[in-house]
């Protein structure tokens, strides 16, 4: 599938410009990476990248795992990394306070297949998946002494695409216009609405808060700058509950960012997903690039900071190499989410 002449599922090994780590990288700054959106094949660059091949084919395809070291960069650290894995979804999901998302499913709805929802039916996997990235992220924050730590979860992305699933039909017949018709639901409607689907919701931010007080809280970071955001939200609208395919006249529903750190005023202020990257090099003191879409948030600190410019380059000799054996689940995914066709 190509648009724009961009091949679906897209591939770091194919990306035009150098990400975050990269431009840090130049400066003889160190990243960990762990689990970032479209980083198969990992870049070569001074730190440690964990893929997001890496929970996918460990938890998928453990039989497989070792031929997939290059999952991870260094590749010797595969070796360490895989030592982390926990298969007990019983003790995971008790460990993590999760509930089991088929079982909810099918008390709700007994007379139905969980099995026929690809979300639903994979929604074990994807619990188990993250709680590997926590395992992941537990270790290497501990052990790797870094400039820049990024990871990325995914629950609350994943469970909000089937969260309808797990509401009677009765509720949802009741309470949303059909497909089609016009948004007239009252105030208090759709805040019942969202108050039924955030207690569905719940176990998985619980959980979010844990991670953020675990590595908040650590006194190793006490003077670490934190972002914490999602790149968009989820929407009502007639027949669903989504981000994107909404009603033209509704809006995309945005993200978050919260920023923590030594010198960050308090206070809200308006962002874009394009920004963060320009904050963080504002941050380190480094220039941003000239052609870069976002600005540095330079009123979300106290810092009398000049922003200086220059121009990044992808260096070609630093990419991995590409390999198309495991992108059929990634477009299953993919599709299953709705974000291709």
């Amino acid at each position: 599938m190509k648009d724009n002449h961009i091949e679906v599922p897209y591939s770091n090994a194919e990306k035009r410009v150098p990400s975050l780590w990269q431009m840090l990288d130049r400066f003889g700054m160190r990243s960990v990476v762990i689990n970032w959106f479209v980083t198969h094949p990992p870049d070569l660059f001074n730190g440690v990248m964990v893929s997001d091949r890496f929970r996918q084919i460990l938890i998928k395809k453990p039989q497989f795992a070792n031929d997939y070291v290059d999952t991870v960069l260094p590749k010797m650290d595969f070796y360490r990394l895989k030592q982390v894995v926990r298969r007990d979804y019983g003790r995971t999901i008790r460990r993590i306070g999760m509930p089991d998302f088929p079982t909810q499913f099918q008390k709700v709805h007994p007379e139905k297949d969980f099995r026929k929802s690809f979300t639903l039916q994979n929604s074990r996997t994807f619990v188990m998946q993250d709680a590997l990235v926590e395992n992941v992220t537990d270790l290497l924050f501990r052990k790797e002494k870094a400039d820049l730590y990024m990871t990325y979860f995914r629950l609350p992305d994943i469970t909000q695409h089937f969260v309808l699933r797990l509401l009677p039909d009765e509720f949802i017949q009741a309470n949303f216009p059909a497909e089609g018709s016009p948004w007239n639901l009252s105030p208090e409607t759709e805040r019942r609405v969202l108050e039924r689907i955030a207690r569905e919701l719940e176990p998985v931010y619980r959980y979010m808060d844990v991670l953020l007080q675990k590595y908040m809280g650590d006194p190793e970071f006490k003077d670490a700058y934190f972002f914490v955001m999602s790149d968009h939200g989820f929407s009502l609208y007639p027949g669903g509950y989504n981000h994107y395919d909404l009603p033209e006249a509704m809006p995309a529903p945005p993200g978050i960012l919260l920023v923590k750190g030594p010198k960050v005023r308090p206070g809200k202020t308006e962002a874009c997903i394009y920004d963060i990257a320009p904050s963080v090099l504002y941050l380190f003191g480094l220039p941003l690039d000239r052609g870069m879409d976002g600005k540095p948030l330079r009123g979300l600190f106290r810092l009398n900071r000049k922003v200086k410019f220059t121009e990044y380059f992808l260096d070609r000799d630093k990419r991995g190499v590409a390999r198309k054996d495991s992108d059929r689940e990634t477009l299953e995914e993919l599709k299953a989410l709705g974000y291709i066709n």
